[in-house]
């Protein structure tokens, strides 16, 4: 525009100036043509510049907010892929922000703006969630959550800042439900083992207090207490045994090798001959000529041995025990998950049935459970200590087999021990 006026300018004057001024009416008019160009050029040159510094500029903005994206992006992974639940709350207690182990424990999909009470239905997490606000601080608190379903959990909240300043509260919510179970299994042990001992010490201590205040009680009468003196010693020898048993198995891997099961099985049988024959029982071995496993021999000695007094001890006059040993291929295992790999398996098998007088459906999970009885009278008048089922559930388990249990109450029960076969064994038939 300044170019094109100042050429108009000196088109006019040219018209009506004489010839002795025209000459440097046109230098002056050229002049300024050349001033008005230079100026348009710079102001294009910082035009173009300041055209480059917002292009500059604004890729660096769009880089900035790509690198917040992606750091966001790798903070949530990381959040999320965290296996405990965290929570993240303003002071009125309004979510911020769940990661996903959050959302999965509480059934939620989305909980911005929500309330942690409406999240987690637990009053006391948010009582101490606003502790915690109070005091700004870290707090750490065991708690008891309730839904979906029961959790123990040791609860923590502490206050941090967001990228804006602005106070947000961290709770984080660590599963102590099965460290509670095992406490109270512990505790429920001891409370056992005291009683197992504390009955008998009793007995003991009554009889020898009675012999001890009368010097003329007859031989007859002092005989027979002391007789049942020792079988109260014999009762706690028992227990104290088949807890180091117990211990031995739960705490220290079987040293493994090759066996024969047939010759064990037979073994076993020899040794309760005479109690099956006192009780009345016949133990009839269903057996092949041989069948190998990878076990510790004394442990399979003690399984055979628990189940074939249980199914004695526990039977009906002129009862019946059935043992047998047997190898399968492991695709007929009832809870085998791929049929395809299963199947290149094989699995022995021992089972001992009794026509006892079998086990109420109700007992049936609790059967395995230290000191457990069915019939606390009836085991204690056969010398029963209440672990002899633990014992075989945890040997057999550390061998990588399992115990299966079949029982109908007053017509008898079948326990089956299943342990994986040894490399390259094949299944023999049975009938």
């Amino acid at each position: 525009m300044l170019g094109a006026s100042a050429v108009l300018l000196a088109a006019v004057a040219l018209v009506e100036v004489p010839p002795p001024g025209r000459e440097l009416l046109i230098v002056l008019a050229l002049g300024a043509v050349l001033t008005a160009t230079y100026f348009a050029i710079q102001a294009q040159r910082r035009w173009r510049q300041a055209l480059q510094q917002a292009h500059t500029f604004q890729a660096q903005a769009q880089a900035l907010e790509h690198a917040l994206a992606r750091k966001r992006y790798a903070q949530n992974l990381l959040l999320d892929g965290l296996p405990i639940p965290l929570i993240l709350c303003e002071r009125d207690s309004t979510l911020r922000y769940a990661n996903q182990t959050a959302l999965e424990w509480f059934g939620f999909r989305e909980v911005r703006g929500k309330s942690l009470l409406a999240l987690t239905l637990c009053y006391d997490l948010y009582r101490f969630f606003q502790q915690g606000v109070r005091r700004a601080a870290q707090l750490t608190c065991p708690l008891t959550l309730n839904f979906p379903h029961e959790r123990h959990v040791m609860a923590s909240v502490w206050p941090i800042m967001d990228e804006n300043g602005t106070e947000l509260f961290a709770l984080i919510l660590l599963d102590r439900t099965e460290l509670v179970r095992i406490e109270q299994v512990r505790r429920d042990f001891v409370a056992n083992v005291s009683h197992e001992f504390r009955t008998p010490l009793a007995s003991i201590r009554s009889l020898a207090e009675t012999i001890q205040e009368d010097p003329t009680m007859p031989a007859e009468t002092r005989t027979r207490f002391l007789t049942m003196i020792v079988q109260e010693v014999e009762r706690m020898a028992r227990i104290a045994e088949d807890l180091l048993t117990l211990s031995h198995a739960e705490s220290l891997p079987p040293r493994r090798e090759l066996v024969d099961l047939v010759p064990l099985v037979l073994q076993a049988v020899q040794q309760v001959q005479a109690e099956a024959q006192a009780h009345g029982v016949q133990i009839e071995a269903e057996l092949p000529e041989r069948l190998t496993l990878l076990a510790q021999r004394d442990q399979m000695v003690q399984v055979v041995l628990n189940l074939l007094t249980n199914a004695i001890r526990y039977n009906q006059p002129n009862g019946h025990v059935w043992v047998r040993a047997f190898q399968r291929a492991a695709s007929a295992m009832s809870d085998s998950a791929d049929q395809s790999v299963a199947s290149d398996r094989s699995e022995v098998v021992l089972e001992v049935q009794d026509t006892g007088i079998g086990i109420p459906s109700e007992d049936l999970p609790r059967i395995f459970e230290r000191f457990y009885r069915v019939d606390k009278t009836r085991s204690r008048e056969t010398g029963g200590t209440g672990l002899g089922l633990s014992i075989v559930k945890h040997i057999v388990e550390a061998h990588g087999g399992r115990v299966e249990v079949e029982s109908e109450y007053r017509v008898g029960s079948t326990f089956r021990v299943i342990l994986p076969a040894p490399p390259q064994a094949t299944p023999e038939s049975h009938g």
